[in-house]
């Protein structure tokens, strides 16, 4: 079934080009790669795919003492990884600890903000109600609820995957380690023992620091990628594609 997307593009296509040719492998390309994120990789082939772990990329904590230092070279950024943290709840009708941890990153550097070694909130709005840096990740709808709730953020630029993804025709929400899967081709390693961890410890475990660090790097070199592939096509997308991807 083609999507709604898929039919905006092929109507602008027959618009634009009035060559075949042209018209033909532009649309065999575009059709081959949408229809390719709108199916779903099962756990067996994911598993057996490269690992995206191992990034190498520089992982630092941010507490009081570099706090400035971290949000100076995020201000520097256009697009970065966006993520939280927060410590689980076991029983039910247990109130929620709040957000542990807030992951910011760049394609080269990751920053933990533990939020219980931070006094002083206020540089951090600097990012994070920032409409000119576009936050990136998955599933942000709770991380929007509760940087405003606790911390009286006022998010801005926060840029959800899920939803782009629907746009082309996936019928359910896909999580972070299938949209690696679907532009990277690697394999996000997602440890429910991480998950369910002890956020807001003083001490995080190097389990926990490449957890969190994972899922926004991931986010960002998705969103990247993404933009690589579809900036050739960016005269024929919709206002609202061109919006979510920054073209």
């Amino acid at each position: 079934m083609i999507s709604d997307f898929l039919l905006r593009f092929i109507k602008g296509l027959k618009t634009r080009f009035s060559a075949n040719e042209n018209r033909e492998d532009f649309l065999r390309i575009f059709t081959n790669r949408t229809e390719h994120y709108a199916t779903q990789i099962d756990k067996i082939t994911i598993s057996g795919l490269p690992a995206y772990e191992g990034h190498g990329r520089e992982v630092v904590l941010v507490d009081d003492r570099n706090l400035h230092h971290a949000v100076g070279d995020l201000m520097k950024q256009r697009y970065v990884g966006f993520d939280t943290e927060s410590r689980p709840t076991f029983r039910k009708g247990e109130a929620s600890h709040g957000i542990s941890i807030i992951q910011i990153c760049s394609s080269t550097r990751c920053y933990l903000f533990q939020m219980r070694n931070i006094t002083e909130i206020a540089p951090l709005a600097k990012i994070i109600d920032n409409p000119k840096i576009n936050k990136v990740g998955v599933g942000l709808k709770g991380d929007y609820s509760q940087l405003k709730s606790t911390f009286h953020f006022h998010p801005a630029a926060l840029v959800d995957l899920a939803p782009i993804f629907k746009t082309f025709g996936r019928k359910n929400d896909a999580g972070s380690k299938q949209l690696v899967a679907l532009v990277m081709n690697q394999r996000l390693r997602k440890s429910k023992r991480a998950s369910t961890s002890n956020w807001s410890a003083e001490k995080l475990s190097a389990m926990q620091l490449e957890y969190a660090s994972d899922d926004a790097f991931s986010s960002v070199d998705v969103y990247l990628k993404l933009r690589d592939e579809f900036k050739p096509y960016a005269e024929l997308l919709d206002k609202k594609m061109l919006d979510a991807l920054d073209l």
